[in-house]
């Protein structure tokens, strides 16, 4: 029997946390970067596909070879996904006072660069009322309502960082930017569809927030946005997560129907974005429409193919490309169809 034989990339690593998110019993961030806390067996090769594909710097590499080993009890697989999630984000977190601002160069941040800061920032300010709509939309989830907890922690830091880069290379912002920001669509009826809408747009954020951090010639801002990519990337697997829990409590007869609720959003956003109403999406949009995209330059084709890769998994759907989820969707629902029409 072949299995999967993992390696990390040190010097690509930025620990993260995406990749234990996904199996703590795979990878181990307690050191300076990642390491392989045993390698994977037979039956896990959705874990590792998954770490792989969430990893915003493609540091995890995966070969194939004989399995020999057997496999191992897990610690943690009893554990609430908090404890799990929540153990691994304190390890990993970073300090805001790590942010070297003494080392900040206004002089290497032009105009068109700290309008794409503004369009993020506000995009980040809508974590406040999406936190209130996950507490009301998962209110009996005691275990999701309190990771949420530690999510919106994370995510608030980050327009506070971005709009202390603007204020310090001297474009500050009216005092209520903040407030404008914090404005969120409604969620869909499913939850399994709510769950993929949010991984679609982490794992897009954490990689436009990585080009930043390769590219953009200030050092600071180039800091923070590898900062933020990392949480990004943490929080896609952690929202993977839960939505793959969220599927194994669902009724075997309701597995199509989610499956479909998920390919659907997966479509509406590939097919473009008037359609997927998220902050993410939007502030991307914008940074377009005030011709801006120079400065933001991503390679969005590699950025779906991701994606793609990442809601298959998810969903246990076969998806390798973007042309392969308008006809898995049409599959299911077809069998749906079929399905109800031999009811009696």
């Amino acid at each position: 029997m072949r299995t999967l034989q993992l390696r990390v990339e040190d010097s690509r690593c930025t620990r993260c946390g995406a990749c234990a998110a996904i199996s703590p019993d795979l990878f181990d961030v307690r050191g300076a970067t990642c390491q392989i806390a045993r390698q994977p067996v037979a039956g896990e090769e959705l874990l590792v596909e998954g770490a792989r594909w969430i990893c915003p710097t493609d540091a995890i590499r995966a070969m194939a070879s004989e399995a020999g080993a057997e496999p191992m009890a897990s610690a943690v697989e009893d554990a609430p996904l908090f404890d799990v999630l929540a153990v691994g984000a304190e390890i990993v977190r970073w300090q805001l006072a790590e942010i070297p601002w003494r080392e900040l160069d206004p002089a290497k941040a032009p105009a068109d660069l700290r309008l794409v800061v503004r369009e993020m920032a506000f995009s980040e300010n809508a974590t406040y009322s999406a936190t209130q709509r996950f507490l009301d939309a998962f209110c009996d989830d005691v275990d999701f309502s309190r990771w949420v907890s530690v999510w919106f922690y994370e995510e608030t830091r980050h327009p506070y960082v971005l709009l202390e880069w603007l204020r310090r290379v001297g474009d500050p912002q009216p005092a209520d930017f903040v407030l404008k920001g914090r404005v969120s669509t409604p969620f869909m009826r499913s939850i399994v569809g709510t769950l993929v809408t949010n991984i679609v747009s982490e794992i897009t954020a954490a990689q436009a927030y990585r080009y930043m951090a390769r590219t953009v010639p200030e050092p600071v801002l180039a800091r923070i946005a590898a900062l933020i990519a990392g949480d990004e990337a943490r929080h896609a697997a952690s929202f993977f997560r839960f939505a793959r829990l969220q599927l194994s409590r669902t009724p075997a007869a309701s597995l199509p129907r989610e499956r479909a609720r998920g390919l659907e959003v997966l479509l509406a956003w590939l097919r473009g974005a008037g359609q997927v109403t998220h902050p993410v999406q939007q502030m991307i949009d914008r940074i377009g429409a005030v011709g801006a995209s120079g400065s933001f330059d991503v390679d969005f084709e590699a950025v779906r193919m991701r994606v793609v890769r990442v809601v298959g998994l998810l969903l246990d759907v076969p998806l390798r490309r973007v042309d392969d989820v308008e006809p898995a969707l049409r599959e299911i629902l077809a069998s749906r169809q079929a399905a109800r029409s031999t009811l009696p």
